[in-house]
């Protein structure tokens, strides 16, 4: 039988009755919060006409849907990104869509973990690039090092990267567990790999050109599989 949601302990059966049930009847709940899951469409067995038992909370296509649509244009205009004058816009843009589609499938699966991993990326990547580039950047012009400006940031900014990418893992991991994707993990290992090879870009310089060629052609593959895995991510039941 299925039903929805009314409150943490009562379903509404499509049957017209109401059932009281225990949290811990819900099979699949995980570390959602049942609190959030109010209105959500749960499939269940009732022995007593009053009791809920064996419950699966399943979240229908329109609850997944805006924020599917939100990540596929934040996405999309990643490529648009380096258009003279408006690429930083399209980049604030990109990010802001992006970030309120994370948003939108944490509240729409009821997770207490998706997007606070995702802020800790942001704050991590964002702000510990910020920490680490700047003083590089400042004692590079001071000193007069004979190195690129562009490189002595990329290569300040792979340290909080790397830890940013245990947060990336956490949020890849739970949307493919969420979709049933596994275009999800993939998109983020070869993301991975190309954080790897910015630094090899700076041990072994001989081989640089190959190394940047290798991290562009990767990043436009993770992108495109992580658009895909959006595209593909219509309807999440029982999981």
């Amino acid at each position: 039988m299925q039903g929805k949601i009314l409150s943490p302990q009562l379903i509404s059966g499509d049957d017209g009755k109401r059932y009281e049930y225990d949290k811990n009847d819900v099979v699949n709940l995980g570390n959602r919060d049942l609190a959030l899951l109010t209105g959500s469409q749960v499939e269940f067995l009732s022995f007593d006409k009053r009791v809920a038992k064996s419950i699966y909370i399943i979240l229908s296509a329109d609850r997944i849907s805006p924020a599917r649509t939100m990540a596929l244009w934040g996405i999309g205009l990643i490529f648009f990104i380096f258009i003279p004058y408006i690429g930083l816009i399209i980049a604030i843009a990109s990010f802001v869509l992006y970030s309120m589609a994370i948003y939108s499938v944490s509240k729409a699966v009821a997770s207490k973990s998706l997007f606070k991993n995702y802020i800790g990326a942001v704050i991590i990547g964002f702000f510990g690039f910020i920490v680490f580039s700047m003083p590089v950047i400042i004692i590079s012009l001071a000193s007069g090092w004979r190195v690129s400006i562009d490189g002595t940031v990329l290569f300040a900014a792979m340290f909080p990267l790397l830890i940013a990418l245990i947060y990336v893992y956490r949020i890849h991991t739970e949307l493919a567990r969420l979709s049933g994707s596994s275009l999800f993990l993939w998109a983020f290992w070869i993301y991975a790999v190309n954080v790897l090879l910015c630094f090899a870009y700076f041990i072994f310089v001989v081989f640089a050109s190959i190394f940047i060629f290798l991290g562009y052609a990767g990043f436009i593959v993770a992108l495109v599989l992580l658009f895909i895995a959006w595209w593909r991510f219509g309807k999440v039941e029982k999981r």
